[in-house]
């Protein structure tokens, strides 16, 4: 019964949704990726609000449903029907009167199984698509990277000629599939051959400053918050910026007002004199290498006595599972001074600290944990490291700043 309303209130709002844009007609910036989607599409948001009048998807409105509400400008109920009997109430109202309806649109389409793009392209037409990065997720419902790839790569397919695909020139598979297509391509990345790139890049304790290079000019930036995965979703905003003919300079001047989302390497103060480096979000192989490397340079970058990485198990690798974790334990021994681990995969990182669950973990973390480490939490969303990064924090106001601590998850 529940799944037979979820897909009649799917179908509802699939409707109203393609009226809004037919009424509205807002220019569309669609995003995907195997990693960095969020980060991106904030980024993205934060350097465009400067000139434009923009809507973003909300915390994880990515599928079936959270898009079209987000075409909308509304929150799901839940499971309240009363509640969706209003919310398509509203909608058809707003349909007729809204005279504040954005001109842009910047929609997270995530890519869970095959053909969920195509749900989603079926009534949403972007205008600029932004892929991300191609990495291994979600490998228990699609078979292997080249279909990961496969599937995120009709974003970039659907565009009319006069579009913009914005890709990722380091990724090698972005790389073809942008000089396969039809439409206009703007490649940004690290590699200086990238239409917009990153260059003289300096890590301080909490920012990085670097160069922005585009059409011949250099302009300096600086982002407040860590890692390199947070340049790759500032390089991506400020390509979205220059393609809808916003100038660089007041680009990478907003770039100052990006901050990483919850749960995304954002750092805390840690009992017994310790520092706390929150990545509890999600994890794959990719994200959790750029973790690790991150943390490692923060450490040299400041006075630390130890780093202690918390590792949490990578879910839905399938076949890949045991040896990706095989290459973390290895990559994570090159620069820990210790490594605890959590789940049963995770055991193939290191078994020496190892621990059924987060909340083991959490009754004995602050046992293994001394003055002057720097703490390192990562993990895949099922795994809830949230929890022991709870149970570090030293000030209790900052628990509202990490992922899943809402009421939804209470009890999870």
């Amino acid at each position: 019964m529940r799944q037979i309303a979820l897909k009649i209130i799917q179908f509802k709002l699939k409707i109203i949704a393609k009226l809004f844009l037919a009424r509205y007609q807002p220019k569309i910036i669609g995003i995907t990726g195997s990693v960095g989607k969020s980060s991106t599409k904030e980024a993205i948001y934060t350097v465009l609000r400067a000139e434009f009048d923009v809507r973003r998807s909300r915390g994880s409105y990515n599928n079936e449903i959270g898009a079209p509400l987000t075409i909308l400008g509304d929150e799901s109920p839940g499971s309240n029907i009363w509640g969706w009997i209003i919310l398509f109430f509203r909608a058809l109202i707003n349909l007729i009167y809204d005279k504040d309806y954005p001109s842009i649109l910047i929609l997270e389409m995530g890519v869970d199984k095959p053909a969920d793009l195509d749900y989603l392209l079926g009534f949403i037409k972007p205008k600029i698509a932004v892929i991300t990065a191609i990495a291994p997720a979600h490998l228990e419902a699609m078979k292997s990277e080249d279909e990961i790839f496969s599937e995120k790569s009709k974003l970039a397919l659907a565009l009319p000629k006069a579009g913009t695909a914005i890709l990722n020139f380091d990724d090698e598979r972005l790389r073809r599939l942008g000089l396969s297509l039809s439409s206009k391509v703007l490649f940004y990345g690290l590699n200086d051959q990238a239409q917009l790139s990153a260059s003289e890049i300096k890590d301080e304790e909490r920012s990085v400053i670097f160069n922005l290079n585009y059409a011949g000019s250099v302009v300096p930036a600086r982002i407040n918050s860590l890692g390199r995965g947070q340049i790759y979703a500032v390089l991506a905003a400020c390509a979205v910026a220059v393609t809808l003919k916003m100038d660089l300079i007041t680009a990478s001047k907003e770039l100052l007002r990006v901050k990483p989302l919850k749960g995304r390497l954002k750092i805390f103060p840690g009992k017994k004199e310790t520092t706390l480096i929150d990545d509890s979000y999600n994890s794959n192989p990719v994200s959790a290498q750029a973790a690790i490397e991150t943390a490692k340079i923060f450490k040299e970058n400041g006075n630390y006595q130890r780093l202690v990485l918390v590792l949490g198990e990578m879910l839905e690798l399938g076949s890949i599972s045991r040896r990706a974790h095989l290459n973390l334990g290895r990559e994570a021994a090159k620069v820990a001074d210790l490594v605890i681990t959590v789940g049963d995969e995770a055991k193939n990182i290191s078994s020496n600290f190892w621990f059924r669950d987060s909340e083991a973990l959490s009754k004995k973390i602050l046992a293994l944990i001394k003055p002057g480490d720097l703490i390192l939490i990562k993990g895949s969303q099922g795994v809830r490291m949230e929890k022991v990064s709870r149970v570090l924090l030293k000030n209790k106001p900052d628990i509202k700043h990490l992922p899943r601590m809402s009421g939804y998850w209470e009890g999870k």
